[in-house]
């Protein structure tokens, strides 16, 4: 195995030392050539994905589509956020003397993307694209029964004219994965639990190998009083059933004001409107939920809608639960499954405070006026804010997504998302000859020193000019001395 992967990544390697050197220009137009491939070649992108409880509309929706939007807005976009940029002179240190800055985004060099199960074309589909736009390589390591996809992927990448090796699929093994991080790579993106999480970055620290991490999340619903309750109820039903309640964003805490009495059963109304089918959850998911959910009805809170699975099943219906408190460890973990809490609050501030004890912070949905919400919004310590909907606008590709605390660090997608995929280098370039730190008189003068200080950033204009003043002095005086000194030695 250990042959294997070292040939992997010195393909990777060769390949992407040709592909850095390609213009930005040509990079970019690759990555948009992409996108009419997807569009051209999507019924085999679709057949491809394995997701059971998906339909091949909502593949279409919530994989296909973005994937393609984000391929167009980094072909766009890429140059203003990738090419070396000029820094103005008017912000820096005049003191120094005359100074060019460059900025450079330069490729990490061999990208390692681990990705996650639940949506194994888009989330490190995209992931993909802003690295090769970047002018990195790419391996990437997807989840079990998921790799079918991203070989189509791969492929319309070639058809694009991005070089063969400079994106290439591995195996789905845990041991697989372990491997590529011990031999060594430049930059590793994952998407997963906040268990692989831990496990990957132990791993990492013996080599102090950076990382963006997407981890868990337990996403919460604040419900404001003046909300319209069937529009809160039709979100909290479609992001309940998407994916079968395997999405990390889906809504697991739903915070409630008074006014909102009737949360809980108008959505188990909705559900059943809807006809709420049964998702397929995995067992290791399901002896989860019936844990979590038995421990908060001995707690108190009430079973509303679905019923806790039993043993053997393999599959179960959405599952909403009333008077839940922040304390529950259904409150507090990252539940892969269709289940939603409400948990009752008095006030707004107090549903702020009731989020806080959740250890996650990936996203949030506020339903309300939009003054009203955008206020609170700047008040929630969440990754991704969205105002008046649930899930779907996080896929747009200007949006940057990110978890805080628990829910990892770092961004994907959107411009920053991109820049992820670089590292910073400054060019700093002297103009001129006068290089004012090496005049010993200058450098060792503090008096000096202390005068250009309070030139810059005295305040008030009187500092300043007095400053000027002693600084046009001490000047005067010392090109005397030297005109006197001159003297001495003729």
């Amino acid at each position: 195995m250990l042959q294997e992967i070292q040939q992997t990544l010195d393909e990777a390697n060769r390949a992407q030392q040709v592909w850095a050197r390609q213009l930005l220009r040509k990079r970019l137009t690759a990555v948009g050539r992409v996108a009419s491939l997807i569009a051209e070649h999507y019924d085999d992108l679709v057949g491809a994905i394995e997701r059971p409880n998906a339909s091949k509309s909502e593949k279409l929706a919530s994989e296909v589509m973005p994937l393609a939007d984000a391929c167009r807005f980094t072909a766009r976009t890429g140059r203003q956020v990738l090419a070396p940029k000029s820094m103005s002179m008017f912000n820096g240190a005049w003191w120094m003397g005359r100074l060019a800055i460059r900025q450079h985004a330069e490729p990490w060099g061999t990208v390692l993307i681990l990705a996650p199960s639940n949506y194994p074309l888009l989330l490190p589909g995209v992931q993909v694209i802003q690295a090769v736009a970047a002018g990195n390589s790419v391996i990437v390591k997807p989840a079990p029964e998921c790799e079918q996809v991203m070989h189509r992927l791969v492929d319309l990448l070639i058809d694009a004219d991005i070089p063969q090796g400079v994106v290439q699929v591995v195996g789905t093994s845990i041991e697989l994965a372990q491997g590529y991080l011990q031999q060594g790579v430049d930059k590793v993106v994952l998407t997963g639990s906040v268990h692989t999480g831990r496990a990957v970055l132990r791993q990492l620290a013996e080599t102090l190998t950076p990382a963006t991490v997407e981890l868990s999340g337990c996403d919460a619903v604040l419900v404001l009083p003046q909300a319209k309750l069937d529009e809160v109820v039709d979100c909290l039903s479609y992001g309940l059933r998407l994916n079968g309640g395997a999405t990390c964003i889906a809504p697991r805490r739903i915070f409630a004001t008074p006014s909102h009495n009737r949360i809980a059963k108008a959505l188990k109304e909705k559900l059943l409107a809807n006809g709420e089918s049964a998702a397929r959850v995995p067992q290791r998911i399901l002896g989860q939920v019936q844990r979590c959910v038995q421990e908060a009805l001995d707690a108190g809170a009430k079973l509303v809608s679905g019923r806790i699975p039993r043993d053997g099943d393999s599959s179960m219906r959405p599952i909403v639960l009333d008077e839940v408190t922040p304390e529950m460890e259904i409150a507090r973990s990252d539940i892969f499954a269709p289940v939603s809490s409400v948990i009752r609050v008095e006030s707004v501030e107090d549903a702020l405070k009731a989020d806080r004890k959740c250890p996650y912070g990936l996203g949030m949905s506020i339903f309300g006026p939009r003054s009203y919400a955008e206020h609170w919004a700047e008040q929630i310590d969440a990754g991704c804010v969205v105002i008046n909907d649930i899930i779907v606008p996080t896929a747009d590709p200007r949006v940057t997504f990110g978890g805080r605390d628990q829910s990892g660090w770092g961004s994907t997608r959107g411009r920053t998302g991109l820049l992820e995929m670089t590292r910073p280098k400054a060019v700093c370039v002297r103009k001129g000859s006068w290089r004012p730190h090496l005049d010993k008189r200058n450098a060792d003068n503090a008096e000096m020193l202390a005068c250009l200080l309070r030139i810059f950033h005295a305040r008030g204009l009187k500092s300043r000019f007095a400053a000027m003043q002693k600084l046009a002095g001490m000047v005067m005086d010392q090109r005397r001395a030297d005109q006197e000194k001159a003297k001495k030695q003729d």
